[in-house]
């Protein structure tokens, strides 16, 4: 595992019941990645790429304060989407090694504050 971990202790839980413009605020998606191939006949025949499913949670943190963004936009810099590191998901409370899957956006929302969604896949 790596010895980056993710500062969940500096940031408020991402579900918000009441959050407007949040979208899906706790999403996990998992992909087999497996190939397919369909014969004349019609029939399809499938076989697995690999044995692993890769699992990608998106979550979406409302209403953070000019410190807490300050905090994950630092994290995010000492990261990147480059560096893998630890990350306990909000909802099974399961340990992952992660990394970003992609950039952050961090958009204002006055007078509540800041709003941003992190993607993370398995590594």
């Amino acid at each position: 595992m790596s010895t980056k971990v993710f500062p969940a202790d500096k940031l408020p839980a991402p579900m918000s019941t009441s959050a407007s413009n949040s979208g899906d605020t706790d999403l996990i998606t998992l992909a087999a990645s497996t190939v397919t191939t369909e014969t004349d006949g019609g029939y399809k025949q499938t076989r697995p790429r690999n044995t692993r499913v890769k699992e990608t949670m998106s979550y979406t943190w409302t209403c953070l304060t000019d410190e807490q963004m300050k905090v994950f936009r630092d994290f995010f810099r000492s990261v990147g989407t480059f560096d893998m590191f630890t990350f306990t998901d909000y909802s099974l409370k399961e340990t992952h090694a992660v990394r970003f899957a992609a950039d952050l956006s961090f958009q204002y929302y006055q007078p509540v504050g800041w709003t941003v969604t992190a993607q993370f896949e398995e590594v």
